[in-house]
């Protein structure tokens, strides 16, 4: 029983991913995810106790795959270059395909304080993570980084705003967006005379290479 309930949790916030996708965090209601699902709004309180438990869970939902993202990376990579592209890579991809991003936008403020302390100690974990390649980088005489802090705020705090300008039926698939962001924050850190190469050619579909400020050629 307790396997189906978790089951069913887990297409409710998939649901609210989608919903988030179309729609403004802010103005986001039970009944919206209820409508999305094809349930009512008390069935819906049968797994959830209200609009602050479900953005938690998303909240949550968010970190676990970006805290997956880091184990893989520093299993998987043999260098911090590597570790670090590892990371990015996944860690874009989550937020981009399972559709959780737009909860980075929410305010903390909007959910309990208990939960909010549970999620900060999460979201802060990931922050170490990404501050620990950088240095590890640094000790290797592979990045250069004056404040290795201020670098992973830069790189999460870009990451997160990638919600606001994605469109799933924009001309770039995720693995692209992903590879070349990944790249661009890779190739700000490395020495001089270190390099980090990508097959530019899978990136673009058209033969000019849009700019990330050119923000309606990415949507």
């Amino acid at each position: 029983m307790g396997d189906i309930k978790d089951n069913r949790r887990d297409a409710i916030l998939r649901s609210v991913a989608n919903v988030l996708r179309n729609s403004r965090l802010s103005s986001l209601t039970i009944q919206q995810i209820a409508d999305e699902l094809g349930m009512t709004k008390g069935n819906l309180y049968y797994y959830f106790k209200d609009k602050q438990d479900i953005l938690f869970h998303c909240h949550m939902r968010s970190t676990e795959i970006s805290l997956r993202a880091l184990s893989d990376a520093e299993t998987l990579g043999r260098t911090p270059p590597e570790k670090l592209h590892i990371l990015l890579v996944r860690h874009i991809r989550g937020i981009i395909d399972d559709g959780f991003g737009g909860i980075l936008q929410t305010d903390l403020d909007k959910i309990r304080p208990a939960h909010r302390k549970l999620y900060v100690s999460k979201r802060d974990e990931l922050e170490r993570g990404v501050r620990r390649l950088i240095e590890d980088g640094v000790k290797a005489g592979e990045f250069q980084c004056a404040n290795v802090k201020m670098a992973g705020f830069a790189i999460l705090g870009g990451i997160n705003w990638i919600p606001k300008w994605y469109r799933p039926n924009g001309p770039f698939t995720s693995a692209q967006i992903s590879e070349q962001m990944a790249g661009f924050y890779l190739r700000g850190l490395l020495v001089a005379g270190h390099e980090w190469r990508s097959d530019d050619r899978k990136l673009s579909p058209t033969s000019r290479q849009p700019d990330l400020a050119d923000t309606e050629t990415w949507r």
